[in-house]
C-alpha cells in the first residue's frame, strides 16, 4: 500500500507536459488564402492545398545529391539552405533565402538575398513595379545615400527615367554590389518594414557584382507612398491581425527554417 501511494504522489508530482503549440491561423481578406505560421513553418492554403511551404522544399533541396552519379566522387561536399520570414502582407510572402556549400570545381558558392511572393499567383509572380508607380521607385532610390554613392554617370544618373536606366548609371564599387544584374532584385527582393504616415518603408536586397564577392547582400531602404488599395492590407499586417512587417518578425516569432546536407560517410564519423 505504502509502494502505490509513493507512485501516486509521484504521479501528481509530475510537472504536466506543454500542449504542442498551435498554428496561429488567418486568412487574407477578399481571398481564398489562408495562412498558417508556427516556429518551424509558414504555409499558404487554397482549398486545404498547401501553395506556399518553407518545410516542404526539404526534399527538392536533397533531390540533387540523392540523383548524383554513384560513382562521383563527392568527399567534401556540403550544402546549407535557409529561409528567415521577414514580412507577410495580404497574399505577399517576403523572406530572406540564405544558400551556401561546396559541390566541386574551384570554389565554394553562397548567395543571400530577399524573395517576395504571390501566393495567388503561378510561380508566386511579384513585382514592386506593378505594385508601386515606377516613378515613385525612382524617386526613391534617387534620394538614397547609399544608391547615390555609387554613381558612375552624374548625368545618365540625373536623366533617367526609368528605374533600369538608373541602375545603368551606378557601378559596384569597392563592397561590390551586384547593381548589373538589373531589375530582379527591385522588382522582387524585398520586404515590408514598417509604416511611416502615408508612406511604408520597403527593404531592397541586392546581391554581389562578382563571384570573388559572393554570400553579400547589400539592403537599401526606401520610403514608398501607399496606394489606396494597398493601405487596408497593410494596416491589417501593421496591427498583425493578418500577416506582420517585417519590425515585427522576431516580435511574432517568425519561422526560420535550415536545411543541411554532407555525404553519407561524413555523417558516419
Amino acid at each position: 500500500m505504502l509502494m502505490n501511494s509513493l507512485v501516486m504522489v509521484a504521479l501528481l508530482a509530475a510537472p504536466a507536459q506543454p500542449a504542442p503549440a498551435r498554428p496561429l491561423t488567418w486568412k487574407v481578406t477578399g481571398t481564398d488564402v489562408t495562412f498558417e505560421m508556427s516556429a518551424t513553418d509558414l504555409r499558404a492554403l487554397r482549398g486545404g492545398k498547401e501553395v506556399f511551404g518553407l518545410q516542404s522544399r526539404e526534399a527538392d533541396f536533397l533531390s540533387p545529391f540523392e540523383s548524383e552519379d554513384k560513382d562521383t566522387d563527392m568527399s567534401g561536399w556540403e550544402a546549407f539552405l535557409s529561409f528567415d520570414v521577414l514580412s507577410v502582407v495580404g497574399p505577399w510572402v517576403s523572406y530572406e533565402e540564405s544558400n551556401s556549400g561546396y559541390t566541386g570545381g574551384a570554389h565554394p558558392y553562397a548567395g543571400i538575398l530577399y524573395v517576395t511572393m504571390d501566393v495567388t499567383k503561378d510561380q508566386g509572380a511579384f513585382s514592386l513595379l506593378d505594385v508601386f508607380p515606377e516613378k515613385d521607385v525612382l524617386k526613391a532610390l534617387k534620394a538614397d545615400g547609399f544608391i547615390r554613392k555609387h554613381i558612375q554617370d552624374e548625368e545618365a544618373f540625373k536623366k533617367a527615367s526609368t528605374v533600369e536606366m538608373m541602375l545603368q548609371s551606378l557601378e559596384p564599387g569597392e563592397d561590390c554590389v551586384g547593381f548589373s544584374h538589373g531589375l530582379g532584385a527591385v522588382k522582387r527582393s524585398v520586404a515590408f518594414h514598417h509604416i511611416e504616415g502615408n508612406k511604408v518603408a520597403v527593404r531592397i536586397a541586392f546581391s554581389y557584382d562578382t563571384e570573388v564577392c559572393r554570400g553579400n547582400k547589400f539592403v537599401v531602404g526606401v520610403l514608398l507612398p501607399i496606394p489606396a488599395s494597398l493601405r487596408p492590407a497593410l494596416d491589417r499586417a501593421a496591427r498583425r491581425e493578418e500577416g506582420f512587417l517585417m519590425k515585427d518578425a522576431k516580435a511574432v516569432k517568425a519561422p526560420s527554417v535550415r536545411f543541411s546536407w554532407e555525404p553519407p560517410e561524413s555523417k558516419k564519423e
